[in-house]
């Protein structure tokens, strides 16, 4: 089952955070397709007779926001699609328990509606998503052209080190109060420099956080990326900033795990950024993106 809608198109462009947003939703189409009691929502960016398909998945407690500053460049080369993930942004839960395996069946199933059985796609994963894509890859091993990961803990979200050190946000918070402490979050978590947790990155934070009902977590500490991997039926590439403390201290053991299982697979590291790389340095990570896809050729 596959309902769509398309947005009305923008009159206007505008530069503050909210606009910047809402320019994006306009120009987009949704679709929206099977989860557990609900659907799960996907935007389509680009001509739907592009010559390519990029599917973007989000991070942990995030949506398709988590993309914002990407989507303005992929869309004029690819058709871009990029769901809310299950128990995320716009889209309902996924039935409980879940787990690492019946998310990506859940995504799998939704792509199998969104994509056309005969067209072929890149798989471009944040963070949580990375997490996941291993086993979508492998579910859709006839049609994925490569995978590549964007910050995502291929050997497991550690239980120490300065990811975990967060402040609790209570629920009903007034905004004036819980602002400090989501950008408190952001600086700490997403980004390196503490000015690109800026306005944009703010809004987006705390949207996110108001909608996300997806406990990933407890997922993303498992080794179920790592082993997924192996046997890859796709290659993989991988975009890491040099700063992500999601991977302290092992960024180093990452990249000789990535060689170990795909010998010269493409292994960029951007300095002076953290976690949320495609937001923090969007324009290399815009340069970038676009090379890796277009090797795809398989």
């Amino acid at each position: 089952m596959l309902s769509e809608r398309a947005n009305e198109p923008s009159k206007m462009i505008k530069s503050d955070p909210q606009s910047v947003l809402e320019t994006l939703l306009v120009r987009c189409r949704e679709k929206w397709t099977p989860c557990g009691d609900g659907e799960m929502v996907w935007r389509v960016w680009g001509a739907e007779d592009a010559a390519r398909t990029v599917i973007l998945l989000h991070g942990g407690f995030g949506a398709w926001n988590h993309w914002v500053r990407n989507i303005p460049t992929l869309e004029t080369r690819y058709r871009t699609i990029v769901p809310d993930l299950p128990g995320c942004g716009d889209s309902s839960e996924a039935p409980k328990p879940y787990d690492a395996e019946s998310l990506a069946a859940i995504l799998s199933d939704g792509l199998d509606i969104v994509v056309p059985h005969e067209k072929r796609f890149d798989l471009v994963s944040f963070s949580f998503g990375g997490v996941l894509s291993g086993l979508l890859a492998r579910l859709q091993a006839r049609r994925i052209q490569a995978l590549t990961l964007v910050g995502s803990p291929i050997l497991g979200l550690t239980g120490s080190g300065p990811a975990n050190e967060l402040v609790e946000v209570p629920p009903g918070l007034p905004p004036e109060e819980s602002a400090p402490l989501y950008r408190h979050n952001l600086q700490k978590l997403m980004v390196c420099d503490p000015k690109a947790a800026d306005d944009l990155a703010l809004l987006i934070q705390t949207e996110n956080m108001s909608k996300a009902r997806l406990r990933s977590r407890g997922i993303a500490r498992t080794s179920i990326l790592a082993e997924s991997l192996r046997d890859l039926p796709c290659p993989l590439r991988c975009i890491f900033g040099d700063k992500d403390v999601t991977l302290d201290p092992d960024l180093p053991g990452i990249r000789t795990f990535v060689e170990q299982i795909q010998p010269g697979a493409p292994f960029h590291i951007i300095s002076d950024a953290g976690h949320w790389v495609q937001f923090e340095a969007a324009d290399h990570v815009n340069e970038l993106l676009p090379t890796l896809i277009d090797q795809s050729t398989r």
